[in-house]
């Protein structure tokens, strides 16, 4: 399988929150570098956070490089805030996340992951610095 054939199922298996799918794409001894999840159920904890916070999210893939072992993915996506996410409740509100991955292929499995979300612009958009500073 072409290593970008792995992240491409990998991303569409977590898009549609079929997590078991996406664990089972990556070694038992995965590394996120950036987060704390580590590992197959690293995946399904990571999943189960983002997922809580906003159960409809749908990602899409805008571009996929590969250069050796690594793939780059670039992806958007969108959801509704429902769940509490970062100590800000739900707020119902409407938001889109671009995000930059990079990931590291080993045979038919993703070995390592590096993600650059736009935190700053999702936390933005469900409020988080409305009040800000205010007392």
């Amino acid at each position: 399988m072409d290593t970008t054939d792995v992240v491409r199922r990998f991303l569409e298996a977590w898009s549609t929150q079929d997590l078991d799918t996406a664990a089972g794409l990556v070694t038992d001894d995965f590394v996120n570098n950036s987060s704390t999840s580590q590992g197959r159920e690293g995946v399904i904890e990571e999943g189960r956070f983002w997922f809580g916070a906003f159960p409809d999210a749908r990602v899409s893939i805008e571009d996929l490089i590969a250069d050796g072992d690594k793939v780059v993915a670039r992806t958007h996506a969108t959801a509704t805030h429902l769940g509490e996410f970062l100590g800000v409740p739900s707020t119902g509100r409407t938001v889109e996340l671009d995000e930059i991955d990079i990931f590291r292929v080993e045979g038919d499995s993703i070995a390592e992951s590096w993600s650059v979300p736009d935190l700053f612009g999702l936390m933005n958009q469900i409020g988080a610095f409305e009040h800000a500073g205010a007392d």
